[in-house]
């Protein structure tokens, strides 16, 4: 299946709609977190999938080799909070919505089904990444 240039940027589009929801950027402890905040967990969460091989085809699910597990290792490692935590998978969720065309998705599920490949969860989590950066909040706020 080829995607032509029109098509993203319409997926692009819809995903920005949902990301202008300045609900999305609140954490779970009251604290609006920036886009910088997130893309950066989230680009921790790829990098450390990507350096340690945690590919779905060579780890059963529930593995501890998954999507959430990345996001809250990279958080106990400094590279974010439960907020930061909290908000990119909702980012990453809203992400594969739009681009799988379902009323809703799991990240983690989604990471863990016996089709998906490392390169598919790499290109998620830095495509959500760059979606942050680019539509979250610049400023957090307390």
């Amino acid at each position: 299946m080829t995607i032509t240039t029109a098509e993203t940027v319409a997926l692009v589009e819809r995903v920005a709609e949902e990301l202008a929801n300045p609900r999305m950027w609140w954490g779970m402890s009251g604290h609006r977190a920036t886009g910088e905040a997130v893309a950066h967990h989230l680009e921790a969460a790829a990098d450390l999938m990507e350096r340690e091989g945690w590919d779905p085809q060579l780890y059963a699910p529930l593995s501890r080799h998954g999507i959430v597990d990345a996001l809250d290792s990279t958080a106990r490692d400094g590279a974010g909070d439960a907020d930061t935590r909290y908000i990119a998978r909702t980012v990453t969720e809203a992400l594969l919505r739009v681009v799988l065309g379902a009323p809703y998705v799991d990240c983690d599920v989604w990471g863990e089904h016996s089709s998906r490949t490392l390169p598919e969860i790499l290109t998620a989590l830095r495509g959500a990444s760059r979606l942050a950066r680019q539509y979250g909040p610049r400023a957090a706020t307390t």
